[in-house]
C-alpha cells in the first residue's frame, strides 16, 4: 500500500518521496517530513521540542511543548498557535478558538470524489490510496476530515477538508484552509505564476523572508492575474536538477496562497479559499466541503515537477471524449 500506519505514524509513500505525520500525545497530528523515498521511518522521536519564550504549553504539557512551536497538519485559532491559522471558526458566543483534536481515521482503497467540485480521480482503486483523518472540538462538537490521497505511481499526494457540524448550534466558518503544511526552515525560494491579459502565468521567483509572502485573487476567480499555484524551491535547485515542492489548488474561485516565516524560522504553506469576504452558515448536522490541493515533490527540478503535474492533469483530472485524442479545432 502506498499508505502504511504503525501505531501512531503515517507513512505516505510514492515513487520517490516519503511523507511522514504522527499523532502526538493522543491528540495533536503533527508534520514530520516530505522526503525523498524511505524504506521505512527508523527515527524514533524526530519532533524539535524547544522551550521558546512567549509561546504558550497546553495545560498538563511541559515547558518544551506547544503549539506554536512544532510543525501541525492543520491548525486552528485559539489555542496558542499564533501563526496564521488554517481553520478559523466562530461558535453563537463570538468565540473562535477551535481545539482540533485527533479521534480516529481510515485508509481505504482508491480515491473518493469530492461533493460538488472538481477534483483529480482514479480509474482504478489500485492507483491511490486513501487516507480520512478525523478531528473533532469537543467544545463545538465541529467535525474536521482531512482527506489524503497518495498516488501508487505518481509522486503526487492530494489534500481536502470536510466540515461537520455535530453539536447543537449554528456555527460561522470564517476560514478553512485545503492545505496547511508546516517545513523546518525557511531556507526557499517561492514560485508563482502571475501576469495580466495576453501575458498570463509569467514566472516570479523571490526568496523567502520573515512575515507572508501571499498571492491571491479576490476578483470571483483565480483569474489570469494569479494563479492558485505556488513552489518551493530548495537553495540549489534549478530547472532540471534540485528539490522542489508544488501546489496547485484545483479551483477556480477566490483563493488565498501564502507562506509564512515565523520567528523561529520555520516555513508555513496555506492555501485555499480566500477568507477575505467569506463567511458560511454552518448549521447542526450540516457539512462544508472544501476543494482540493494537488502536492507534488521532485527532486529534478522545476521541469520534473512540471511534468509530474502536466501527465497528472492530461490523464487524471481531464474528462469526456477527448481526453486521450487530438481535439477539433473550434476556431
Amino acid at each position: 500500500m502506498s499508505i502504511e500506519f504503525d501505531q501512531t505514524l503515517f507513512h505516505f509513500k510514492t515513487p520517490n518521496s516519503s511523507y511522514v505525520m504522527k499523532i502526538e500525545r493522543d491528540r495533536y497530528l503533527v508534520h514530520l517530513g516530505w522526503y525523498g523515498a524511505l524504506a521505512s521511518w527508523n527515527a524514533a522521536d524526530s519532533l524539535p521540542l524547544h522551550d521558546r519564550s512567549f509561546s504558550p504549553n497546553p495545560a498538563g504539557e511541559e515547558r518544551n511543548f506547544s503549539l506554536d512551536t512544532i510543525p501541525l497538519e492543520y491548525s486552528g485559532w485559539g489555542r496558542g498557535d499564533f501563526r496564521s491559522p488554517a481553520l478559523v471558526i466562530q461558535g453563537e458566543d463570538g468565540s473562535t478558538s477551535v481545539d482540533l483534536i485527533y479521534r480516529s481515521h481510515d485508509i481505504v482503497s482508491g480515491k473518493p470524489g469530492l461533493e460538488g467540485l472538481p477534483a483529480v480521480y482514479v480509474e482504478d482503486a489500485t492507483e491511490a490510496d486513501t487516507l480520512q483523518i478525523l478531528l473533532e472540538d469537543p467544545l463545538t462538537g465541529l467535525q474536521c476530515e482531512l482527506s489524503y490521497s497518495v498516488f501508487s505511481d505518481r509522486d503526487v499526494i492530494t489534500r481536502s477538508v470536510r466540515l461537520r457540524n455535530t453539536g447543537g448550534a449554528d456555527l460561522q466558518v470564517q476560514r478553512v484552509m485545503s492545505l496547511c503544511l508546516d517545513f523546518n526552515g525557511s531556507g526557499y525560494r517561492m514560485m508563482q505564476l502571475s501576469g495580466a491579459h495576453n501575458r498570463e502565468r509569467s514566472i516570479h521567483v523571490r526568496t523567502l523572508a520573515p512575515g507572508s509572502q501571499n498571492i491571491e485573487s479576490t476578483r470571483g476567480a483565480s483569474s489570469h492575474q494569479q494563479n492558485p499555484f505556488i513552489a518551493l524551491l530548495e537553495e540549489d535547485c534549478g530547472d532540471e536538477f534540485g528539490t522542489v515542492y508544488g501546489f496547485n489548488l484545483v479551483y477556480s474561485g477566490n483563493f488565498l496562497a501564502t507562506v509564512e516565516v515565523d520567528q523561529f524560522d520555520s516555513s508555513r504553506v496555506l492555501m485555499g479559499i480566500n477568507p477575505f469576504d467569506f463567511t458560511w452558515k454552518l448549521a447542526p448536522g450540516e457539512s462544508f466541503q472544501a476543494p482540493e490541493v494537488v502536492m507534488v515533490r521532485s527532486s529534478r527540478g522545476v521541469d520534473g515537477m512540471s511534468m509530474i503535474f502536466h501527465d497528472l492533469y492530461r490523464k487524471r483530472l481531464v474528462r469526456g471524449f477527448y481526453r486521450d485524442r487530438e481535439r477539433p479545432v473550434l476556431i
